[in-house]
């Protein structure tokens, strides 16, 4: 255990001291108080909107979630996927075994020490948002409302964790740096973006529209396909499909947990704040399944990490 730490102590000094750390936690503060702020200025006009507006997006055109959904894959692989296999390359790797440290300890190290930076990234800039949004406003948030934040920022914390290991399992497997950064590059752009397209493809393919015009006069003039009973029926089977289809994603997953802890609904890419949940343990409820799934990933892609490392061959040199 003492092995942990020490490794865990080593790996956290050096993501504070990194370039690449600081650099993405400055991006992400920087978005996530402009946008803040502006939502701050939404609730001025709308404080029935409630306080969580801010994280969820308003009249602006992006929000922490939507933030969290797109620079989250790589704050977390950015953290993991040069782990073991920069050690390796650089020779380190079979200089650090050589010291009274078991070889477990070392990526259960840089694992907490990954879990840790991207902890403090996020608890620290949901705290600054509250902080920049308090005294433009003049209150806070409600009891309620503090549990959704809590809750929110162990969800982001858990599925930013998700992509650390993601990033160190690429990170065992490959032997070269760019090996596992074009791995990691590929598989944030297949959940974020190429998901999504097939699901609407598939679900095009599988629900095709077929709705006619009505024959006489309504069909011109008085009739609108888009509000008849068939045409609603085809959008929720649509709607269905697409959406099971884009649970695969990890990204979905967080976007509809994270919308429903804040009581709002998933329009487009953002968000309505026209609905709320009617207790927010009903909202946890709905949406435990999800949370798990994201759980079960971290724990697969870490145990596959960890025992394909404690198997691994290291080499005196690399």
């Amino acid at each position: 255990m003492a092995g942990i730490f020490t490794v865990c102590r080593k790996e956290l000094s050096d993501h504070f001291g990194s370039k690449r750390y600081l650099i993405l936690f400055a991006l992400i503060l920087l978005l996530s108080s402009v946008s803040a702020y502006q939502g701050a200025e939404y609730l001025r006009d709308n404080p029935q909107a409630g306080f969580l507006a801010i994280f969820s997006g308003a009249r602006f055109g992006f929000s922490f979630v939507q933030l969290m959904v797109f620079f989250g894959p790589i704050v977390g692989l950015a953290l993991g996927f040069d782990a073991i296999n920069k050690e390796r390359t650089s020779g380190t790797l079979s200089v650090l075994l050589s010291q009274p440290i078991f070889r477990d300890s070392v990526i259960n190290g840089k694992f907490l020490a990954g879990a840790a930076a991207l902890a403090t990234l996020t608890v620290s800039t949901i705290g600054i948002m509250c902080g920049v949004v308090i005294p433009i406003l003049g209150f806070g948030p409600t009891l309620e409302e503090a549990l959704s934040i809590v809750l929110l920022s162990s969800l982001t914390i858990l599925y930013l964790a998700f992509w650390l290991s993601l990033g160190v399992l690429f990170s065992v497997l490959t032997k070269k740096v760019s090996t596992s950064t074009l791995a990691s590059v590929a598989t944030w752009l297949f959940c974020s973006i190429m998901i999504p397209i097939l699901a609407m493809l598939i679900a095009n393919q599988m629900v095709p529209f077929s709705i006619e015009l009505r024959p006489g006069g309504e069909g011109s003039e008085g009739f609108n396909p888009q509000q008849s009973p068939e045409f609603q029926a085809l959008m929720q089977k649509r709607f269905v499909i697409e959406s099971s289809i884009s649970k695969l994603s990890p990204t979905q997953l967080y976007s509809e947990v994270a919308s429903s802890i804040l009581g709002a609904t998933r329009v487009g890419g953002g968000f309505s704040l026209g609905f709320r949940a009617p207790t927010l343990t009903q909202s946890v409820t709905a949406s435990w399944p999800s949370v798990v799934a994201i759980a079960i990933g971290l724990v697969v892609c870490f145990a596959a990490s960890y025992m394909s490392f404690i198997r691994s061959e290291v080499r005196p040199g690399g």
